[in-house]
């Protein structure tokens, strides 16, 4: 018998890394149309900076490995579409740039490309930005403003319901223009039912699991129950606002899942799913970020391993009861 030694993300069955990544670049391609909706043809150009820097610099760090670059990988282009979605739509395009060289060329290339990267590619260049560009990544439009390629004294900003939340205000929008995505936020994060078609999209494709989003939605509005920051209305209203506002629901769709940084086993992507919630939740009510969400994903990605190792020891230990019963 012959073995082939490959790097993840390990598919089977008739699947491939291409398939895989044109589901998403199908599922994200919605969120576009939505913020193009909202916020006019810079959203769309915002899209296509971060797809381009993307894809040029991973073409320049593959021609310095020494490799050849393969036209079908469509890592990059991912990437570069996830990038300018976590950001407002007047985000500078040096700050979309800067996040894509920080993305390909220091989180993912020196590890060994595709397949190697110790942590998640756009979440290391969203986090960069969100600590260089903190004023700008954090000031929203307010929706329905169609901005141009250049920004203007007109645009009318404010600040995301995750702003007001963090500063033990309670935000003014009902529930269904949180639905709709008619709320301040990041221009590809807000559009909530979107976001779940996407997500059961990706799921019917088994593009990503569906264990990693739930266990982690569901773990984030429980612990958004029992901690509310929200004192003066229902239970129901935190978790509404804790889930839909900022990049929550985003990230448990395009960022936990992906196969590289997260762990292997289903319990394990279980286990990590939960952890990356509770870390979510006490970064919002410790953190110094309205979004300090990707912090913490960068801290799951370095535990992977671990987790999966004691998803490994959870699952032995299973089977070895049934084997005592039986």
């Amino acid at each position: 018998m012959k073995f082939e030694k490959s790097n993840a993300p390990y598919i089977r069955y008739h699947e491939s890394s291409r398939t895989v990544m044109s589901d998403i670049i199908i599922a994200l391609l919605p969120l576009y149309i939505m913020a193009a909706y909202y916020y006019g043809v810079r959203a769309i150009l915002l899209g296509a900076v971060g797809v381009l820097s993307s894809v040029v610099f991973d073409c320049i760090c593959i021609k310095f490995a020494g490799k050849k670059i393969n036209p079908r990988d469509l890592s990059a282009v991912v990437t570069g579409m996830i990038l300018p979605l976590m950001m407002p739509a007047t985000i500078p395009f040096i700050t979309v740039v800067t996040a894509a060289f920080v993305a390909i060329a220091v989180a993912k290339h020196p590890f060994g490309g595709v397949g190697n990267n110790l942590f998640n590619p756009a979440a290391t260049g969203y986090a960069f930005a969100a600590l260089c560009w903190t004023n700008e990544m954090y000031t929203y439009p307010v929706p329905m403003t169609h901005i141009g390629i250049a920004l203007t004294d007109t645009i009318k900003y404010t600040q995301s319901p995750a702003y007001t939340l963090s500063q033990s205000g309670v935000p003014n929008y009902d529930f269904l223009d949180m639905l709709l995505g008619n709320f301040p936020g990041p221009m590809g994060a807000t559009h909530i039912l979107v976001l779940m078609a996407c997500m059961l999209f990706l799921i019917y494709r088994k593009t990503i699991n569906w264990q990693t989003p739930v266990c982690f939605l569901v773990t984030a509005a429980v612990l958004a129950a029992l901690f509310p920051r929200i004192l003066t209305g229902n239970m129901l209203q935190s978790v509404m606002f804790e889930l839909f506002s900022g990049i929550m629901i985003f990230t448990s769709v395009f960022i936990l899942p992906e196969p590289v940084t997260s762990p292997k086993r289903i319990v394990a992507k279980s286990i990590y799913a939960a952890v990356g919630a509770a870390i979510a939740m006490i970064y919002r009510h410790f953190g110094g970020l309205a979004e300090g969400i990707v912090f913490g994903v960068l801290l799951l990605n370095a535990l992977a391993p671990v987790v999966d190792r004691m998803g490994e020891k959870i699952i032995r230990t299973v089977r070895r009861a049934e084997r005592g019963k039986a």
